[in-house]
């Protein structure tokens, strides 16, 4: 009986404990069995992207400058890595590649559980040795990646940029980007990275314990946009080599100046230059020394040699971020103001003729000391003591006499003192490109400075909040009615004081006023050619259109070119050989302040009939403009004349 009773309780416990475990069955299967199931496939089937290759970049003559090529690159997957695995891992794929464990597991950390990311490229016998060593490296692959190559070298460094990871920052301003995937850091690698870079081919895979178990196609990957350069590459390489020779040039002439016992403060070490179209505003050279070469950032750029490039300033592209005083190179503005607004010159002046508009360059400029211009009561020329004699404002510019351009200005500031027309000059020197970025197609373009009495009077107060803050003013102005100074005008009339502006600046301004007052925005990309074949044009956009007299124009044009034919540019120009006639040009010698050497400029046009090539070259600290700057322009410009260019050699200091 009482066997009965337990085989009958026992009974009655199995048929619950089966009930139970039915029910839950029943439950899994039939009431929740959709929803596990759909967790199930989205839990298992896992997005695997495959790299597309960058666009190739071309110069506007179809000359290939980079492109990309399959290498072998290690790849971990971290779906195939158990967790006990992955120590042993790292450190065995760490030795086989001579990296750091710790920098490696920080990269299997931030791929994330199922993430998948690049180690790095390797040569086809390395990839060899890690095929070979498979089994014991779970979740790592050697497959074919696409690899950046600068054909060009350092030529066009600055312009075409280089690659690198995605930092913080681009990362949040692109969440779609991969971290593992490198992207433009620099020109137009950076600019125009989202046309370059391909579109990624993507598969899925069904995964269960770290084993693929099925696999259902995606897309092939795609490559990006090529892109067409406006400018030559064959053009650049000179223009690359002038500006070294033109280093040289400045450090063996500053030897000379030592050994007479002359002061000489740093060595010269930079410089750019610019050919920009005067039509079209096309850039067809765009040069910066020092630089660097690229393909050093693929296959990674080591401490030491990216601490060496960055002390000397190799990424620094001066052509568009150095400022600098653009010096007499300014005065073809000064001179296009003047007549197109028939600004007078100042009654009561020593050495000023007014019914003939003519003053004495005799290489001193006396001022009446009630005259507040700030700049005391005597201002001293470059060719002082000599003496140029009368000269017009056609002789100023071909001599290069301050006096002349410190009399327009000071004429204009006892005209029109405190009004709005005090600032005429300026108005047309920002109509003409200064004191803000051009819009070129490049980062890290620089604004430059345009003096005037709102932005010194912007500054006092700025400097009067900000105490402990480097001050922009002398101190002693802070306690002045304003101060802008009538001598801050004259200054600047010469493009010195305050006055800083890029090398691209200047060409866009020559070229805007010479082709007769259109302002365009400069371009390096021509054209952007999608993988089958489809173009579409980058054209320059009309910024304004200024009106300025064809007379003029041309007076300024023919004025010009007796800079290169008998005035301060003569020298370097003697030998050009055919076509002088053709040329026009300005020298120009920018004061730097305490500790530091001129700059040297020249501005150029050609031909002047109807002009079609600007040339603007700086040698920072080169010394005078018509020493330095103006046989390396000369150079160019034989070139670009079809003349065979005569070797760099020094001018006259006459500037």
């Amino acid at each position: 009986m009482k066997f009965a009773l337990r085989l009958t309780s026992l009974g009655i416990v199995f048929i619950a404990m089966f009930s139970i475990v039915g029910l839950r069955l029943w439950f899994v299967q039939v009431a929740e069995g959709p929803a596990y199931a759909q967790a199930a496939e989205e839990l298992t089937w896992i997005p695997r992207g495959s790299y597309a290759p960058r666009g190739d970049i071309y110069d506007r003559n179809g000359t290939l400058l980079a492109t990309s090529r399959l290498v072998p690159a290690v790849v971990v997957d971290r779906t195939f890595v158990q967790p006990d695995e992955r120590d042993g891992l790292i450190q065995n794929l760490a030795a086989l590649l001579g990296l750091d464990p710790t920098a490696l597991d920080v990269l299997y950390e931030e791929a994330g559980i199922n993430g998948r990311f690049q180690v790095t490229t390797v040569s086809s016998d390395t990839a060899f040795r890690i095929n070979e060593r498979l089994d014991m490296l779970p979740g790592v692959e050697i497959v074919s990646v696409p690899e950046r190559v600068y054909l060009a070298g350092p030529t066009l460094a600055h312009v075409i940029g280089h690659l690198g990871l995605p930092d913080e920052a681009d990362l949040e301003d692109r969440p779609d980007l991969d971290p593992s995937v490198r992207i433009g850091k620099l020109g137009v690698e950076r600019v125009y990275d989202e046309f370059l870079q391909g579109i990624p081919g993507q598969v899925e895979y069904r995964v269960r314990e770290g084993e693929i178990i099925d696999e259902r196609p995606g897309r092939d990957p795609q490559p990006g946009d090529s892109v067409v350069l406006t400018l030559d590459v064959e053009l650049q390489e000179l223009v690359e080599r002038a500006l070294e020779e033109g280093v040289a040039l400045s450090n063996s002439v500053k030897d000379d100046l030592r050994a007479a016992g002359q002061e000489v403060f740093n060595e010269t070490q930079r410089a750019a230059a610019v050919v920009l179209d005067a039509k079209t505003f096309d850039i067809l050279s765009l040069a910066s020394y020092p630089d660097f070469d690229p393909q050093l950032f693929v296959a990674g750029l080591d401490s030491q040699t990216f601490s060496n490039l960055q002390s000397i300033q190799a990424f620094n592209n001066l052509a568009i971020s150095g400022q600098y005083p653009p010096a007499s190179t300014f005065k073809a503005i000064t001179y296009l103001v003047k007549e197109e607004e028939e600004l007078p010159l100042p009654e009561d002046v020593e050495g000023v003729d007014i019914p003939n508009d003519m003053v004495h360059c005799d290489g001193t400029l006396f001022l009446d000391p009630e005259a507040n211009v700030g700049s005391g009561n005597k201002k001293t020329d470059w060719y002082a003591p000599g003496n140029l004699g009368w000269l017009d404002i056609h002789g100023a510019l071909e001599n290069s006499c301050n006096i002349f351009f410190w009399n327009v200005a000071l004429g204009t500031w006892r005209a029109y003192q405190g009004e709005a027309r005090e600032n005429v000059i300026q108005d047309w020197a920002k109509s003409l490109g200064y004191g803000s970025a051009t819009g070129i197609d490049l980062s890290g373009e620089a604004s430059g400075i345009v003096p005037t009495r709102e932005l010194f009077e912007e500054w006092a107060v700025y400097q009067e909040e900000n105490p402990d803050e480097p001050p922009r003013l002398e101190p002693s102005r802070l306690d002045l009615a304003s101060p802008w100074l009538g001598g801050d005008l004259l200054d600047f009339a010469i493009g010195q004081g305050a006055f800083v502006a890029t090398p691209l600046q200047v060409a866009v301004s020559y070229a805007s006023m010479l082709n007769g007052g259109t302002v365009m925005e400069p371009r390096v990309v021509k054209e952007i050619v999608s993988p089958t074949g489809e173009v579409t044009l980058v054209d320059s956009e009309v910024v304004r259109e200024l009106e300025i007299s064809e007379e003029i124009r041309q007076s300024l044009l023919t004025d010009l070119n007796s800079v290169v034919t008998s005035g301060t540019a003569s020298t370097a120009f003697a030998e050009f050989g055919p076509g002088l006639e053709l040329v026009g040009g300005k020298t120009g010698t920018g004061e730097s302040g305490r500790a530091r050497d001129t700059h040297a400029w020249f501005a150029a046009v050609t031909p002047i009939s109807d002009p079609q090539y600007v040339v603007v070259v700086l040698i920072d600290e080169g010394g005078a403009g018509s020493r330095i700057a103006a046989p390396v322009a000369r150079h160019i410009l034989q070139y670009l004349m079809g003349n065979e260019p005569t070797p760099i050699t020094e001018g006259a200091d006459a500037d």
